[in-house]
């Protein structure tokens, strides 16, 4: 009995582990975009999946005004003319010291930060991009998608029924 009760207590950490590198896999929201995250050969993979403004407006640009957006703030010239929905935002994620490190590409500034992601006590996802040391960063929280709000209630409609709101 003994022997039993201590292999648990000695497993446990290794299962909690185990299942916390899974917990970023899914579907997380900011205000204005919906990504998905999955794990693949022990690495992550990220790609943008819907937008709240997937198309240029009249007040942004008069020229493309119902055109798909595109990721026009790229420093590499050939490649600013791709959409926004389904690029790559994620490379490197291995799980290192309980959490997920990589890097994370940002569309709106086309810069690509180190990164670090873990989910909060409240289940939200938590990216923390940086230059050189964490320290000198920003974080921000992601919502499940599941969590429908107004938002991504609009965002879902891109997603042609991948998701249904309770």
């Amino acid at each position: 009995m003994t022997r039993c009760l201590l292999w648990v207590l000695v497993m446990m950490p290794g299962v909690l582990v185990a299942n916390d590198r899974e917990l970023v896999v899914g579907h997380w929201a900011s205000a204005g975009s919906i990504f998905e995250i999955m794990l693949s050969d022990g690495t992550l993979k990220g790609h943008v999946r819907a937008l709240f403004n997937p198309k240029y407006l009249s007040e942004e640009d008069a020229d493309r005004v119902g055109q798909p957006r595109t990721d026009d703030n790229n420093p590499d010239t050939e490649l600013r003319d791709r959409p926004i929905i389904g690029l790559t935002m994620f490379s490197e994620y291995q799980f290192e010291d309980g959490q997920w490190q990589g890097k994370i590409y940002d569309p709106e500034s086309g810069n690509t930060y180190q990164s670090r992601m873990k989910i909060t006590g409240k289940g939200d996802l938590e990216i923390r991009g940086y230059i050189g040391i964490p320290m000198f960063g920003r974080t921000a929280k992601f919502a499940p998608v599941q969590l429908c709000t107004a938002e991504i209630q609009k965002m879902i409609v891109q997603l042609a029924g991948q998701f249904t709101c309770p």
